[in-house]
């Protein structure tokens, strides 16, 4: 495989990472209502809510493999998100879109050994929940080098499922 590839199967890869954490900010607000009703979905009319924690399962557009993420989304519109590939935690923010679905942003950072800035990933995705209680979003990935000049972008989709104290 030549350099320029393994590159950009890296930065795909990565943009999964993003698009879960952009997923998981878009939760938070959401999940903080659903946690004060227990682990139901609806508290009397209001909507579903991303506040609290997702196993979630990210496909990115031209990569054979799903990138598995756990999202935790605050009632404060805060979201934090970790990836089984990276070694690194994305932050984020959610918020609510006139539509009823939510709206999530993400970033993380990846350096080289040596500790040097090697590629910012930013994730922006629009999630809606299913009647099973869980949501699916969509939206786009993409790498910035150091100096913030756009490596790649990529399409990517998240299915998250929430859990709990019990599982």
């Amino acid at each position: 495989m030549n350099p320029q590839r393994s590159t950009r199967r890296s930065l795909l890869r990565r943009a999964g990472f993003l698009g879960s954490a952009l997923a998981v900010g878009a939760a938070a607000p959401a999940a903080a209502a659903a946690h004060e009703q227990g682990p139901g979905h609806r508290h009397g009319n209001r909507r579903p809510s991303p506040v609290g924690s997702w196993s979630v399962v990210v496909t990115i557009e031209g990569v054979p493999d799903v990138e598995h993420a756990h999202y935790s989304f605050g009632a404060d519109g805060q979201l934090i998100l970790q990836t089984h590939r990276h070694t690194h935690t994305g932050i984020g923010t959610w918020e609510w879109a006139d539509d009823g679905s939510f709206v999530y942003v993400t970033r993380g950072l990846r350096s080289d050994a040596d500790g040097g800035l090697l590629s910012e990933l930013r994730i922006r995705h629009t999630g809606r929940f299913g009647a099973d209680g869980t949501f699916t979003s969509t939206g786009t990935g993409q790498a910035l080098d150091a100096g913030g000049k756009v490596l790649m972008e990529v399409q990517s989709t998240a299915v998250g499922t929430r859990f709990g104290v019990d599982g």
